[in-house]
């Protein structure tokens, strides 16, 4: 009983505190003679008021709502501003490395050359030392002949002098005689002219003795003239082998510090391919995330990828790169290897990348109003299938492309209405419906910034907002996927 008399104590408070605040009143209509009352309760009046606060209350919601929507639409443009150049970066630092390497590969065949150059120079050096030490052998040889003979020719003057001591010797004796015959002489003619006969014959003897004796001289002092020769001949190869020693020991030891030089910068090399090919692959995975998060393979695009149309053609003649590289250590020709193939891997994503329609075509607050697949038909209320995203902003809102690429369709559609249609190439395809102003002609080339249009109601609209489609080889994907790709393409440190 007590509770129920504080709760009819609370609503005879309530019920009075709505009177005191709103009194019943009337409102006093005059027509002519006519006299009319409009009642208003208090009820009404409390009704009528909290109406209005709900509606005050929604639109402070409404409002918060929407600064903070757009918080986080400008924080979200800035970070993918800030990774797009991130991305450029990364780009250009690739294209930095490339050129590195190919440096370092120039740096590594002039050095092969002057390796090669020092070889060649050893192995001459070599040849040059060879044939000195033939002609040292020979020298010897040589030497130990004209030993033999002026051991001879000495002999042969030990015997000269031994024969020169018995001439004078006999010639004491015969001036002996001669003296012995100059006494017999002067006791007769006869004797005496024996005695001239015979001196004649001896100092013809003894001029003969003396030629012979100074022949063999001279004949000796040649000898040693030529001995002599020869030893400075010896002594000019034993120098020219000591300098060839010396020089091979040189080459030898700056063979090995370039040798040591080129390993240390085959080490330096491959850890920069390491490095080098690290990022690329990095970068490359990143990019397939992209394509993978929109629904896009890359094998299944137009064949300007694979280079076998007009624009994407290729020639010219074979060089095996095995050939540029065959030098390197294998381990290093794997690097490059594997860098060149994703390098190329790259190379071919790169334009396929641009060429993906990532961007929003509203660049200012937007809401999704129909997603992508199956929904309601608006006007029939049947079941349909939605080809593309609905994207409802204020009445002529500029709308641009998401991706660059050329106007292939600028005009009046039945059910698009006022629709563009832009090809970006390798077969990708976006379409922008139902707007009030179109901005731009068949056959113009567009860019991210370029404005297509305005936003409208044109066509099969129930109301203002832009239809975009993505279309890839003819077929429709959802356009939420190319959207949320974009948060994958440049996530890069």
């Amino acid at each position: 009983m007590r509770n129920k008399s504080i709760r009819l104590t609370l609503g005879q408070r309530f019920r009075a505190n709505l009177t005191a605040w709103f009194p019943a009143r009337q409102i006093v209509i005059r027509e002519g003679a006519t006299v009319r009352a409009v009642t208003l309760t208090t009820r009404l009046q409390a009704s009528v008021a909290g109406a209005g606060l709900f509606c005050a209350a929604w639109m402070i919601a409404g409002t918060t709502g929407y600064i903070y929507q757009s918080f986080k639409v400008d924080k979200k443009n800035g970070e993918i501003e800030r990774t797009r150049l991130a991305y450029h970066e990364l780009i250009e630092e690739v294209s930095s490395q490339h050129e590195k390497f190919m440096s370092i590969t120039k740096d590594l065949n002039y050095y092969r050359t002057y390796l090669l150059t020092l070889i060649e120079q050893n192995e001459g050096l070599r040849n040059d030392l060879a044939s000195i030490h033939n002609r040292l052998e020979d020298s010897e040889t040589e030497r130990e002949r004209y030993a033999s003979a002026e051991e001879a020719l000495r002999k042969q003057l030990h015997g000269l002098e031994g024969e020169l001591t018995n001439l004078s010797e006999r010639n004491d004796l015969l001036q002996t005689d001669v003296t012995v015959m100059r006494t017999r002489i002067v006791s007769t003619d006869d004797e005496r002219r024996r005695a001239a006969a015979a001196r004649a014959s001896i100092d013809r003897n003894i001029a003969r003795l003396e030629g012979e004796l100074s022949s063999a001289q001279n004949r000796a002092v040649e000898l040693e003239k030529i001995l002599v020769q020869k030893q400075q001949i010896v002594d000019q190869a034993q120098s020219g082998r000591r300098q060839a020693v010396a020089d091979r020991d040189a080459a030898v030891e700056k063979a090995a510090q370039i040798e040591a030089k080129m390993a240390t910068l085959a080490q330096q090399q491959q850890q920069a391919l390491a490095k080098l090919q690290e990022r690329t692959q990095g970068t490359l995975q990143r990019v397939e995330a992209v394509f993978t998060a929109a629904g896009v393979d890359p094998k299944r695009l137009s064949p300007l990828v694979t280079g076998r149309d007009g624009k994407g053609a290729r020639g010219g003649p074979f060089i095996p790169w095995s050939d540029q590289v065959k030098e390197l250590a294998p381990e290093v020709r794997g690097k490059t290897d594997q860098l060149g193939t994703s390098v190329e891997r790259l190379e071919v994503l790169r334009p396929l990348l641009s060429s993906l329609p990532l961007a929003v075509p509203v660049r200012n607050d937007y809401a999704v109003m129909s997603n992508f697949g199956y929904r309601k038909d608006p006007f029939n209320g049947r079941a349909a299938l939605h080809e593309g995203l609905d994207l409802q902003a204020p009445l002529r809102t500029p709308i641009r492309p998401g991706a660059p690429g050329r106007i292939v369709f600028a005009g009046w559609h039945p059910q698009y209405g006022r629709l563009v249609e832009v090809d970006h190439g390798y077969s990708i395809r976006t379409r922008y419906a139902h707007m009030d102003e179109i901005s731009v002609t068949d056959g113009q080339e567009v860019d991210r910034a370029t404005v297509l249009g305005l936003m409208g109601k044109s066509g099969r609209a129930s109301g203002i907002h832009l239809h975009y489609e993505v279309v890839v080889n003819g077929r429709p994907l959802d356009p939420a996927n190319f959207m949320r790709a974009a948060s994958y393409v440049f996530k890069v440190k």
